[in-house]
């Protein structure tokens, strides 16, 4: 599918006609335009075009009724109230079609009335006129759309919502699953008409009210899974805002109003610390810690006291030799001439060295001068010094306790955040009971839908063992609800193998376009509730928090790309705002990567802020058409010119 002309007629901002005609064979559109200047009115034209009351821009909008969408897009500025808007496409499925669907209205009357009409191959086509909406979703489903025609801020606001139900809507109906929940839905509608039936047999009545209970009680548990839902919500933002005002307590000194009894004790007691480190210091300065000044000193006296004690040893020695060498000549017989030369030289060699003893310490003396220089001293050294330390340490301690009661309270305003905080305090108390009720009602209704689902299971199995094959009626609701059985198996394994082909395309998608390449190396969807999962290298789960929330948005992105292709469906893609929260990476390879590959026809309404100069370079070698909407201030209206804006 390629839309070929777009035409407006006094819709919106756009005063009178006005025509975007795409001739360009290349696949992006590029369509400029500064805020409020209809780049989302576009999106809107061609979903009220192609859907009309089913677009999902009026079930979205605020709006009460069709009628009042329809006027409320009447531009109020055209003398000519009537308003219309006219979509011509082509769809090439071996053969190329041609399709122009105008819808045209007026704000003149009290109730507004559409008209409709079709044009095939440029004749008018009375079948599909009447039967276009039919026509519509085999062609594009309405509930895939959104992610073939979308805005970027809402996709980044689904980028937050892990559970996103509209997501899971569109993955559904890609896998067919729609079709199946239609199918079950006309089963089920059959079988309630047959029973609603004056009928002989009460078995299938049975069949009826068993189904209704079961119906009632998962109904009653989905009601309190939403009552649960709302409550952990709002848990969640009291929480949130506790802590904020917890934080705002303390900034405003209201934690020093309840310590400050306890501040003063510490006061008192780092006050008697330093007390304490002042006598010790005061103890050691009446022992050996006034020698560290003299450190030097008295190493230069040990020295000196060394060489005293060593000459004192060699003097005593020479005293002796004379009686030594008296003992060695009558033992040995000796000629004593060389022996009394050497004893004589050692004598004058002693005297020659003769040095003025000034110390003269004793062995005890020296022993104790050497303890103190090389152990004690050095010990009282640090111990001063740990002292002096710990000392200043505590008088910080002390400077910053007398600073923190020293602070400027406003003891009303403390008060007043105080009472805010108990009362949200309660009201946390409050939710998480009512929370714990909740939880047991779920539990009690829990048993009572498994124990409606079981007799509601048992009663059809004995049903469809004892119907009458030969009643028409009876053989109808067996077969009806033995097709639910089948199409319920039949969803779960569809579910499970085409999970697995749009998981791993997913994958693929996001690998392209992901600058985190290495933190998500595979995506996984659970088949049964089509939750997703990313999973790093090592097979942990990813969680969603750990990604930015421009990650997150084109995680989304990739899952609609995903979808596109898995759809097999060549339509066109509009994007509105597409660049929103990104940052430059992810911004080019949005550009280079996705825009070109993301459908037959991509067209991208976008400021000249997103899609600025150097991203139009980028991009412009796979630009087809390029217009800008420019606003007149004097009509109040937007006109169409070719060419893009560029900003810088």
């Amino acid at each position: 599918m390629r839309i070929l002309k777009l035409k407006l007629h006094n819709f919106g901002v756009y005063a009178g006609d006005n025509i975007f005609e795409f001739h360009g064979r290349r696949p992006i559109v590029l369509i400029g335009g500064m805020n409020g200047r209809g780049k989302t009115t576009f999106l809107e034209a061609v979903l009220l075009a192609l859907y009309g009351s089913n677009s999902i821009a009026f079930l979205e909008s605020k709006r009460r009724s069709y009628s009042q969408y329809l006027r409320s897009f009447v531009n109020r500025n055209a003398l000519n109230q009537t308003c219309s808007v006219e979509l011509e496409f082509e769809v090439n499925n071996g053969e190329k079609e041609n399709y122009l669907i105008s819808r045209s209205w007026n704000a003149f009357t009290k109730k507004t009335i559409e008209t409709i009409d079709v044009k095939k191959d440029g004749i008018h086509n009375d079948f599909l006129t009447k039967n276009w909406p039919m026509f519509v979703e085999n062609l594009l489903p309405s509930a895939l759309s959104t992610f073939f025609f979308f805005d970027g801020e809402k996709i980044a606001e689904m980028a937050l919502d892990s559970t996103n139900a509209q997501l899971k809507n569109a993955i559904r109906s890609m896998m067919g699953i729609k079709i199946l929940d239609v199918l079950k839905n006309d089963l089920t509608r059959n079988i309630k008409t047959i029973s609603k039936k004056d009928l002989v047999d009460k078995t299938s009545e049975e069949v009826q009210r068993l189904r209704d209970l079961k119906d009632d009680a998962n109904g009653e548990l989905s009601n309190i899974d939403n009552e649960i839902k709302a409550v952990q919500e709002q848990i969640e933002k009291d929480s949130t805002t506790l802590d904020s005002m917890h934080q705002l307590y303390n900034a405003k000194g209201g934690d020093a109003i309840n310590r400050r009894q306890e501040i003063v004790h510490e006061i008192e007691s780092i006050k008697s610390n330093i007390t304490a480190e002042e006598n010790r210091l005061y103890d050691m300065s009446l022992k050996e810690l006034p020698l560290v000044l003299v450190a030097d000193l008295l190493k230069n006296i040990k020295l000196r006291a060394t060489d005293e004690h060593l000459e004192l040893v060699m003097r005593q020695a020479v005293m002796h030799m004379d009686e030594l060498l008296t003992d060695f000549k009558q033992q040995y017989k000796a000629d004593g001439s060389a022996s009394e030369a050497f004893v004589e030289y050692v004598k004058k060699s002693t005297n020659s060295k003769d040095k003025k003893l000034i110390y003269k310490l004793s062995d005890q003396a020296l022993f104790q001068i050497t303890d103190l220089i090389e152990g004690r001293l050095e010990n009282a050294r640090k111990e001063a010094a740990d002292i002096i330390t710990n000392e200043d340490k505590l008088k910080k301690q002390l400077d910053d306790r007398e600073s923190y009661l020293s602070l400027d309270i406003n003891k009303k305003e403390i008060q007043d955040i105080y009472n805010s905080i108990k009362e949200t305090e309660q009201k946390l108390i409050s939710d998480q009971v009512k929370i714990t009720n909740l939880e047991q009602k779920r539990t009690s209704a829990n048993a009572k839908l498994i124990k409606a689902t079981s007799d509601f299971n048992k009663y059809v199995e004995s049903y469809l063992e004892t119907a009458e094959v030969h009643d028409k009626l009876d053989r109808t609701i067996k077969y009806s609800n033995m097709a639910l059985k089948i199409l319920d198996k039949y969803q779960i394994e569809l579910q499970k193998q085409k999970t697995d082909v749009l998981s791993n395309t997913i994958t693929e998608c996001y690998k392209k376009l992901a600058n985190k390449k290495n933190l998500i190396e595979k995506i996984v969807m659970d088949p049964d509730t089509l939750d997703i999962s990313y999973m790093s290298n090592d097979g942990t789960k990813v969680s969603q928090d750990s990604l930015s929330a421009g990650e997150q948005q084109l995680m989304v992105v990739s899952i609609l790309w995903a979808l596109t292709i898995c759809s097999k469906k060549k339509l066109p893609v509009i994007i509105d705002a597409p660049l929103s929260r990104l940052d430059s990476y992810h911004r080019t390879a949005l550009i280079e990567t996705y825009f070109p590959n993301a459908g037959e026809q991509t067209i991208i309404l976008s400021t000249d802020s997103e899609i600025n100069r150097p991203y139009y370079e980028l991009m412009k070698d796979n630009v087809g058409d390029e217009f800008t909407l420019q606003y007149s201030e004097e009509t109040r209206s937007t006109s169409i010119k070719k060419g893009y804006l560029i900003g810088a």
